[in-house]
């Protein structure tokens, strides 16, 4: 469903009617989302349903970056994507019903919020709608690593090289998505229906990449 915002008083929802006679919502409350009749026939159901947001990025990228300086060795890589939409299905009550920390800034008074619902159960709020809908981009810092070559500086018998080095893998990534990981990729997304194994934008909350630092030693005999 769409949603055309918040219902802030008991005046708005009567207000919301189709042909000037018929409440829309007549079993909303103030809180509650109002959501938009697409096909202008006074009552919100599956015909109101329409395509929102797309899982296929405007652009996806790169970058890497690998520089030598006398003994030290640096290098630079980050990944990301721009222009697309994930779906927070994890956040569907009637699975896992998981909030973020957006419901801090939900509907608690007219005028309080226009884009979260008041906090309640068993009501329309949580039919499926846009708001589940949310900013996929992001620029993720995937591996940095910083080395320096102690045979170059001081004579080691046996060994050429004798690197030291430390990785930071996923270091940080840059992102308006609220969820976990907005690099959700492909995967089940229906528990109905395990066999469909190519969902892409689908979140299903599964568990964030890790960050990693790594410390090492390079020899070379």
């Amino acid at each position: 469903y769409e949603v055309a915002g918040v219902f802030q008083d008991s005046l708005e929802i009567a207000n919301y009617t189709y042909a000037d006679t018929v409440v829309i919502q007549p079993d909303a409350q103030p809180g509650d989302l109002k959501y938009v009749d697409q096909n202008n026939d006074g009552v919100i159901d599956d015909e109101d349903k329409v395509d929102i947001g797309d899982p296929n990025p405007d652009f996806v990228f790169g970058i890497s970056l690998s520089c030598n300086y006398k003994a030290f060795d640096f290098s630079f890589m980050a990944n990301g994507v721009v222009g697309n939409q994930i779906v927070q299905s994890y956040r569907d009550p009637s699975g896992f019903g998981n909030y973020t920390t957006e419901i801090l800034d939900r509907w608690h008074g007219p005028g309080t919020s226009n884009t979260i619902p008041r906090v309640t159960t068993n009501n329309r709020n949580y039919a499926f709608s846009e708001r589940f809908i949310k900013d996929g981009s992001y620029l993720r810092i995937s591996n940095v690593t910083l080395g320096y070559d102690i045979a170059q500086k001081v004579k080691l018998k046996n060994f050429t090289q004798c690197r030291i080095y430390t990785s930071v893998q996923n270091l940080y990534t840059f992102t308006k998505y609220d969820g976990m990981d907005p690099e959700v990729g492909f995967g089940v997304y229906s528990y109905d229906n395990p066999s469909d194994r190519f969902s892409k934008g689908i979140d299903c909350g599964f568990y964030p990449r890790p960050r990693t630092v790594l410390f090492g030693i390079n020899l070379k005999f």
